[in-house]
């Protein structure tokens, strides 16, 4: 079971789960007892095929209304003879069936009736404050995608969608009153995505509130502010700093620039957006953003200044204070709670005001120090853009890679203020490289599955939670939901040897029994088993998956081996030579390549110069869409470089003897290059490096090939 549950005693026998199994509600007209039953009735009927009765006779599974337990947590019995949910909240009632659900379906691909082993659990969660942040504003997510996100999020028994709604890229929610949000703010145009955009209307919003509800989730919205607001100000120039503005929101990403400004207007305008807000979203608290301001148009504007001057304000950071506090006064007064991201606590805001700190646990303690509640959301531990793994075939993403069990061991084990003021943890699923509602879902899980364990259950074991991966993964798989199922898929090394190849196999969580074939045959249960590394001879097609308890619980890996094969690498298993901004970026031609964006260069490690006389190099030029602000000076430029861009191959480091410098290709996808180069000896590393004039475009590689010598 994910999560795992408080307290859990198993009883002797079992309950037999049948078509013929009844759901009982013992109270009268009680809706959420309904509800809870509906629920758990649709989750079996979509796993195991069974349609449970409503008939109210024979061993049944009954659900009953009691003092306790409190709040979310609940009672689950299972009898020989009955199955009983015992909870005071509709909360616990919608927990308890989950738990049940899982019960049902602890085999993988198991359909049909079942026996339920008997048990008592008495549980409930750890954190109040269970969250996953939704970015609908990077890239739009229909309606019915946010659904079936929310009834994933159900049962993994998390409890907040905070939903991130105006950005510089796009204004994803109506306001009535000011209707050039969506007209304007809502969409972008560029020659990469060309017209891009979409809006959330009220009354879908208020649908998709009540959905929420329903599966006990609190949606929180975010209206950024005061920076990461392109999108408004490009809609009404009047609230922005400056005089010029674009005349839509942007299509990169990164931090721009443009500030709402401070005048009485504009506080104005975000009190009336915020109370057609708060109409909508009944939620305790309201996220106000605050991260990423920065100050440099409020520092070059005459009237902010002598706005500043009026306040006695003696700087733009204090500014900013000033700004988040009179915006959360006008929540509270309203009986909300305003939430910002941890840059807010710069400007000493009321205690009032929580904090959701993504930047160190370390900010998260100033925070409750202050008094200031706190959810914790790390980067890049719980931001999911992030890439799960390293290796070719994953989509566009983040790096480096955040695998499954480095989610899995975070645990924020408050101690002093925090202790006190933490109120739960939350993972965040930027959308900048989730192009697509499934792109998105593939980021989310299995790692909400590891949020979920963290924010519910205090006790954790990688190994139990690993174990329990391929039955959730089938209940993915039922409820037509992506997932990355990268956790189990083997790693091929293989490096030339005096046999041909010397092969090492791996997968990311060191569990399962990894089995292959050299045939180019699928493997099976029965396959070799790897227990070490071996070599083989070449040419050969070597076929791994992981499996466990005689099942295969991940995909297939297939890789061809031959002399010329063997010595290819990828820009994913190419060494990054610094580590800035590395980004699994995709290609007009569909190939995704990781690319350091401000320092396009790689490291081939130990190559054998002497058998080699030059490399085939596949490259690509990528868009630079990236707003950096200021640390855009730190990317490398070099004048004297070719006007398109060369590549320069050097021996041992970056610094090393040139082994070739080529000219760039005019080209829109990628294209091969050859180098070649005076003989060379030994065992020696080589820099790649793309040198450049200018940061526009970024040059990818897709693949590098060595060249032997005839």
């Amino acid at each position: 079971m994910i999560p795992w549950p408080r307290a859990l005693t198993r009883e002797p026998g079992t309950f037999r789960l049948a078509a013929a199994t009844p759901i009982v509600c013992t109270g009268t007209n009680d809706a959420g007892c309904a509800a809870a039953a509906d629920r758990l009735r649709a989750w079996i009927a979509k796993s195991r095929g069974l349609t449970l009765s409503q008939a109210a006779s024979g061993p049944a599974i009954v659900f009953r209304r009691t003092v306790a337990p409190a709040g979310e947590g609940y009672r689950l019995t299972v009898t020989p003879s009955n199955i009983t949910i015992e909870a005071a909240r509709d909360a616990g009632f919608l927990y308890g069936a989950a738990t049940l659900f899982q019960l049902a379906t602890q085999q993988a691909g198991a359909t049909g009736e079942i026996d339920i082993p008997a048990v008592t659990i008495d549980d409930a969660p750890r954190f109040a404050w269970r969250g996953l942040m939704l970015d609908s504003v990077r890239h739009f997510q229909p309606p019915a995608a946010v659904k079936t996100l929310l009834d994933a999020m159900a049962w993994h028994k998390l409890n907040v969608l905070h939903w991130h709604l105006a950005d510089d890229q796009g204004w994803r929610i109506e306001i009535k009153r000011y209707p050039r949000l969506t007209q304007v703010g809502a969409y972008r145009f560029n020659s990469r995505e060309g017209r891009y955009g979409g809006y959330y209307t009220q009354a879908e919003i208020r649908d998709i509130v009540a959905y929420a509800k329903a599966r006990n989730i609190t949606v929180v919205p975010e209206i950024e502010m005061p920076g990461h607001a392109l999108a408004a100000i490009a809609a009404y120039p009047r609230l922005g700093s400056v005089k010029r503005v674009s005349k839509g929101p942007s299509g990169d990403w990164g931090v721009f620039p443009y500030l709402y400004n401070v005048n009485d207007t504009t506080f104005a305008f975000l009190e009336n957006v915020l109370s057609e807000v708060m109409a909508l979203f009944p939620s305790p608290y309201i996220h106000i953003g605050g991260d990423e301001a920065p100050k440099d148009q409020w520092d070059a504007s005459p009237e902010v200044q002598k706005r500043m001057r009026a306040l006695g304000i003696s700087d733009t950071k204090a500014l900013q204070g000033y700004f988040t506090d009179r915006i959360g006064k006008f929540l509270l007064a309203h009986g909300r709670r305003p939430i910002g991201w941890d840059e807010i606590i710069e400007g000493h805001p009321s205690p009032d005001a929580a904090v959701m700190s993504w930047r160190t646990v370390e900010s998260a303690s100033e925070a409750a120090n202050l008094g200031h509640d706190v959810v914790l959301s790390p980067a890049p531990t719980y931001y999911l853009d992030y890439c799960q793994a390293q290796r070719l075939g994953e989509p566009t993403c983040r790096g480096p890679e955040i695998p499954l069990r480095e989610v899995y061991a975070f645990d924020p084990a408050p101690k002093g203020a925090l202790e006190k003021h933490l109120i739960g943890v939350q993972a965040n699923a930027w959308t900048e490289h989730m192009p697509t509602p499934q792109a998105m879902f593939r980021a989310v899980f299995p790692r909400a599955a590891a949020l979920a364990e963290t924010g519910w259950s205090t006790e954790h074991d990688w190994n139990r939670f690993v174990g329990a991966l391929p039955a959730q993964f089938d209940r993915y798989a039922a409820f037509d939901l992506p997932y990355a199922p990268v956790v189990f898929a083997v790693d091929v090394g293989a490096e030339p040897s005096p046999a041909g190849a010397r092969i090492t196999l791996t997968n990311q969580a060191k569990f399962g029994a990894l089995r292959y074939t050299l045939d180019g045959s699928e493997p099976g249960p029965n396959s070799p088993l790897y227990t070490a590394p071996f070599e083989t001879a070449m040419p050969v097609t070597l076929e791994a998956a992981t499996f466990s308890d005689g099942q295969r619980i991940g995909p297939v890996t297939s890789k061809r081996l031959d002399a010329s094969s063997i010595l290819r690498r990828s820009s994913w298993t190419m060494n990054q030579c610094t580590n800035d901004l590395p980004l699994a970026q995709r290609s007009r031609d569909g190939k995704v390549s990781m690319v350091n964006v401000m320092h396009p260069c790689w490291i081939y490690r130990h190559a054998d110069l002497g058998a080699l006389k030059g490399l085939d190099v596949s490259v690509a030029p990528l868009p630079f869409n990236f707003q950096l602000m200021h640390d855009i000076t730190k990317i490398p430029l070099d004048p004297k470089a070719a006007r398109s861009g060369q590549l320069e191959i050097r021996r041992d480091d970056c610094a090393g003897p040139v082994l070739a410098i080529v000219k760039l290709p005019k080209t829109r996808g990628y294209r091969t290059i050859r180098t070649t180069w005076a003989s060379q000896a030994g065992v020696h590393d080589i820099c790649l490096n793309f040198a450049r004039r200018k940061v526009d475009p970024v040059w990818a590689i897709d693949w590098v090939q060595p060249l032997r010598k005839e």
